[in-house]
């Protein structure tokens, strides 16, 4: 009844459409694993300057919270190097928790700074500052310094019940709270 009959037929301007639409794919596969490759090395480059920030940059003062310095005192609000240079450190490492909050960097990525870290959310100079900024912060109606970095200590547990308790006679009281 029906005669069909399938006759290939292939114009050169075929055969040029069908290579050039390979070689599209293959350019875009191509072009996406570049970017890709690129990608990570940029990513790898910017977590290395942050590491290295940690030991190169002279305002870090990691080293107090490595070799619990006592550094919090009566003075330290008066100190004006002193206090900048551990605002600073405590802002460099609370930006590291914002870019991991954020999911910028990944939780792989945060485990080179979780050595560091650590070292300062459980040191307790790190507490009583926190303490007082914390109460300071509350009477102010205001955000707490260092917000991502003072999560993270909260959610470790870093903080004992009594921190929340404003007339704590466990914690120093610098700040007029």
């Amino acid at each position: 009844m029906f005669n069909l009959a399938f006759n290939p037929v292939f114009s050169l301007s075929d055969v040029i459409a069908g290579a050039t639409f390979i070689s599209i794919i293959v350019g875009g596969i191509f072009a996406l694993h570049t970017w890709n490759v690129d990608l990570k090395r940029k990513r790898s480059e910017y977590i290395k300057t942050l590491f290295d920030g940690i030991r190169k940059d002279p305002r870090i003062l990691f080293y107090y919270f490595e070799y619990n310095k006592k550094w919090y005192d009566e003075e330290f609000h008066n100190s004006e190097n002193l206090e900048r240079d551990i605002d600073y450190t405590l802002s460099y490492f609370s930006y590291v928790c914002y870019l991991k909050n954020n999911n910028i960097i990944s939780k792989k990525d945060f485990q080179y700074f979780c050595y560091e870290i650590e070292r300062i959310v459980n040191n307790d100079q790190f507490k009583y500052y926190m303490y007082n900024l914390y109460h300071f912060s509350n009477k102010c109606n205001q955000s707490i310094s260092f917000i991502d970095l003072f999560n993270y200590a909260k959610s470790r547990g870093c903080f004992e019940k009594d921190f929340w308790d404003k007339s704590s006679q466990r914690y120093p009281h610098y700040l007029n709270f």
